[in-house]
């Protein structure tokens, strides 16, 4: 028992003198808050990539503590060294947060005069008008915004075209483009572009296309069919506008498209005749048959290397030939971009493809031995089917008491021919249902080809009398007339 008692009374006696102790230096104990700071958070990521196809999305987000100046106006500030050499404000704030866009700080970075894209050094800080924050670091890859710039040729340079050097060059278009020389490692393809002088580019024409490099030489023909199509006369000076289009292609299939300065330069062309070109191949009415009454190619009356096509095509492939009957020359793709040709010396081109049969329109705007095309889907196919179509007027047979009727094409309800026929230099009309109320007339057209207007009250002129196949397309009126 005596034992058990010693060991209670250590314990009361170590407590005691351990409570003493407490009480001894109580007075110098003292319990403190945090100082007061003003702090920017440093990120969990600091890799930023900007990617153009989403300009509008935010780029990042900066969050500060502020315990210490009690603003009400904050500035974010960049610089590209972590002195702050350079201050560039990115905005302003009344909130303890900033969010900019993907456009926005690419901007930002571009005017800074970096001159590289990839893993460049950006600083950001806060400033409170009074107090500056700490500064973090980003690393942030951008895209190009500046465009190419024309080097060659001088503006205002003329050239007169000659038939006799049309396979020679006439023109280098030159340029440069910081993006070739930087760290992007991405292929660039350039168009270049030419259209009517003053037109401002509402009907361009492509002088050709080149990848990753500055320089695109242009043939007298080529640059003479271009000449011809937007509009300038044979024979008389005139003015065509040059442009650059420069186009990169990220990982999202987002493209990019930088578009140079015009520069204007004086052209005189020089007379020649463009072909009529017809359809062959699998998703046409001809099939593979190059002689079997090929659907020929609306003409553009205003642009004689334009041509043009709305109809219906079977999923499948065609090209266009100059000559029915004969497989040279024979026009094709071999990008899906661009024409080619084989004159009948090379090799033959690649094919259209139809990959889903439907309504189509079809625009080919031939260059030399070369050019572009477009395609898109055409929404009026719901348009009016006509029973019977015809032919009326003093050019044809039955003068203007009768129709001569068409055939309607097996494929499209809305396309129409009539061959071997005869007609005298004279007026004509094409006439739905053997109506009035549904016939086309002229829209000014001098050529054997046109665009024939709805209800029009003007006749279309037949300018030299001999036998024609004749085509007609309701859906927009245009219509060909091919001597025999």
């Amino acid at each position: 028992m005596k034992i058990h008692i010693k060991k209670i009374s250590s314990i009361l006696i170590l407590s005691l003198m351990f409570v003493l102790n407490s009480c001894g230096t109580d007075d110098n104990l003292k319990i403190t808050s945090p100082d007061a700071a003003f702090k920017l958070t440093e990120p969990e990521i600091n890799s930023v990539y900007l990617n153009f196809g989403l300009p509008q999305n935010p780029a990042l987000t900066v969050v500060w503590k502020d315990d210490l100046t009690g603003s009400s106006n904050y500035t974010i500030e960049m610089s590209l060294d972590e002195e702050f050499t350079n201050v560039i404000s990115l905005g302003s704030t009344s909130i303890k947060e900033f969010t900019i866009s993907v456009e926005d700080l690419n901007q930002a970075i571009r005017d800074a005069g970096v001159q590289n894209f990839k893993d460049i050094s950006i600083f950001l800080r806060i400033n409170s008008g009074s107090v500056l924050s700490n500064s973090v670091l980003y690393f942030v890859t951008t895209y190009p915004t500046n465009p190419p710039v024309i080097t060659n040729p001088a503006s205002g340079t003329p050239f007169v075209l000659s038939i006799a050097n049309s396979g020679n060059t006439v023109l280098t278009v030159n340029w440069t483009d910081i993006v070739l020389n930087s760290d992007l490692n991405i292929n660039v393809d350039y168009t270049v572009e030419a259209a009517l002088g003053g037109s401002n580019f509402a009907s361009p024409v492509s002088l050709g296309s080149v990848t990753n490099i500055t320089t695109l030489p242009v043939t007298h023909a080529t640059l003479n069919s271009v000449a011809l199509g937007i509009g300038l006369t044979p024979g008389v000076a005139g003015n065509i506008d040059l442009r650059i289009k420069a186009r990169n292609t990220n990982e999202s299939s987002d493209v990019l498209v930088r578009t140079s300065s015009t520069l204007s330069i004086i052209v005189t062309p020089y007379s020649v005749t463009f072909p009529n070109l017809y359809f062959v191949g699998s998703a046409t009415t001809p099939g593979w048959n190059n002689n079997n009454n090929n659907t020929p190619v609306f003409r553009n009356q205003n642009i004689p290397n334009n041509y043009v096509y709305t109809g219906y095509f079977n999923a499948g492939a065609f090209k266009l030939l100059e000559v029915r009957g004969q497989w040279q020359p024979q026009w094709g793709t071999n990008d899906n971009t661009t024409l080619a040709v084989n004159t009948g010396s090379g090799s033959d081109p690649g094919t259209f493809n139809v990959a889903t049969a439907g309504y189509y329109t079809y625009s080919f705007t031939t260059a030399g031995q070369g050019g572009s095309f477009t395609v898109t889907p055409y929404t009026g196919s719901v348009a009016t089917t006509y029973s019977t179509m015809g032919i009326i007027g003093a050019a044809t047979a039955n003068g203007w008491g009768s129709d001569t009727n068409m055939t309607q094409d097996v494929n499209n309800p809305h396309l129409w021919f009539i061959t071997n026929v005869a007609l005298t230099a004279n007026e004509m009309k094409f006439r739905a249902n053997a109506n009035w109320s549904t016939n086309w007339g002229s829209s000014g057209s001098t050529q054997a080809y046109g665009t024939a207007l709805f209800n029009s009250s003007n006749n279309i002129s037949v300018q030299t009398a001999g036998t024609y196949d004749i085509w007609f397309n309701d859906l927009d009126g245009s219509y060909i007339l091919l001597p025999q």
